[in-house]
């Protein structure tokens, strides 16, 4: 099993290279190498892959899509963010559970679960779309990455509720829902307090490397294992260590040494997870998924509501408030997908909530907005600015 793990990383690496050139996110390179060397294809993966492996991986990815919050641009433009995602993935929710559970004879638990699924913006891709781009202005960056952020946030939420496999009566799931916010705001009201009142505290563990990683793994591993403790998924004490990280970025300090170690922090970790942990759970995605359903009618059926509800729902909000090209190409940006989709939808087969060709219509979803949409918005950014 390790031998043809090994394998499958080389592999996934070689193909993200290669597809590099042309501009397609790796993520997408480190699916289809699951699906070619799984059991739909060559089933060169005979043995599968370890689980607990998997969700360490897992894990360690939530922490890094915490880390990337832009918490800068919260105050200027939380509202015009929080308008853009309640119209996005209200739409797109709506569009699907209409949709899949009136005319696919859907039960309304899996068409729920693939609303939100399709909902979702990946804040990954998006960071690394926004670096490859040309001509987009701050404001367009900060409102992409902040609504990107709330959709992660949402996702995250329900994604915890179900991997705690509490779906059933709807006051579990209000008590559970009422544990995560409050997980949540305590975590980050108290390391908001420290850096704003008693930063020299934390000041020495920040300037030294070695003392920032030690703050790091004790905060990553702590979080998680407090989120268990407390009867939370362990998914939400990942992304909220991220966030606690990434908000050292916010101590006001004139040498702003803060802010470069934790940039230093965050490129580093980048390498680590390109390495092999990033290609590990995208492989384990790809394996999971049957290629024969990747382009049934009802991938493409969902691949419709997803693009549609949430180019319409993003583009019709935005449009008081910026220019139509704008609007345009922000409802094209906000369409891309990666991690959080495909593991919403894996955490539901695992549950038996809904079935094969629907995780594999979620991943179809994730691998086709991920090619295709950063390379077209590669395109207009080059064209004109935005």
């Amino acid at each position: 099993m390790l031998i043809e793990l090994i394998l499958a990383i080389l592999i996934a690496r070689l193909m993200a290279f290669i597809l590099d050139r042309f501009e397609i996110p790796a993520i997408t390179a480190y699916i289809v190498t699951g699906i070619i060397l799984g059991p739909s294809v060559l089933n060169l993966i005979s043995g599968g892959m370890p689980e607990d492996l998997v969700t360490l991986t897992f894990f360690f990815l939530l922490f890094y899509t915490g880390l990337n919050v832009d918490f800068k641009g919260i105050r200027e433009y939380l509202g015009k963010s929080l308008v853009i995602t309640c119209g996005g993935v209200g739409l797109t929710i709506f569009l699907a559970v209409a949709l899949l559970s009136t005319y696919m004879k859907l039960e309304l638990l899996p068409a729920l679960v693939i609303a939100i699924a399709i909902s979702n913006t990946a804040t990954e891709i998006v960071v690394v779309m926004l670096e490859h781009s040309y001509e987009v202005s701050d404001e367009f960056r900060r409102i992409l990455v902040m609504s990107s952020f709330i959709d992660d946030i949402l996702a995250i939420l329900f994604m915890s509720l179900l991997r705690g496999a509490i779906l059933g009566e709807i006051a579990d799931v209000s008590y559970e829902l009422l544990r995560l916010m409050g997980f949540f705001i305590v975590s980050v009201t108290v390391i908001a307090l420290v850096t704003k009142y008693v930063p020299r505290l934390i000041y020495p563990l920040v300037v030294n490397w070695d003392y920032l990683l030690f703050l790091s793994s004790v905060i990553f591993f702590g979080m998680v294992y407090a989120a268990h403790v407390l009867g939370i998924s362990e998914i939400f004490g990942a992304y909220i260590a991220g966030l606690i990280i990434g908000m050292l970025r916010l101590v006001h300090d004139p040498t702003v040494m803060y802010t470069v170690r934790v940039e230093e922090f965050v490129l580093r970790m980048s390498t680590v997870l390109e390495f092999f942990i990033i290609p590990i759970f995208f492989v384990y995605i790809g394996y999971n998924t049957l290629v024969s359903q990747l382009l049934s009618p009802l991938s493409l059926i969902i691949l419709g509501i997803a693009f549609a509800g949430k180019f319409i729902g993003v583009a019709v909000t935005s449009a008081p408030w910026s220019r139509p090209a704008q609007s345009i190409t922000l409802g094209l940006a906000m369409n891309v997908r990666g991690s959080i989709e495909p593991a919403v939808a894996l955490v539901a087969l695992e549950r038996g909530i809904i079935t094969q060709d629907l995780f594999s219509a979620v991943v179809a979803v994730s691998l086709f907005t991920s090619a295709v949409i950063p390379v077209i918005f590669n395109l207009i950014t080059r064209l004109r600015r935005i």
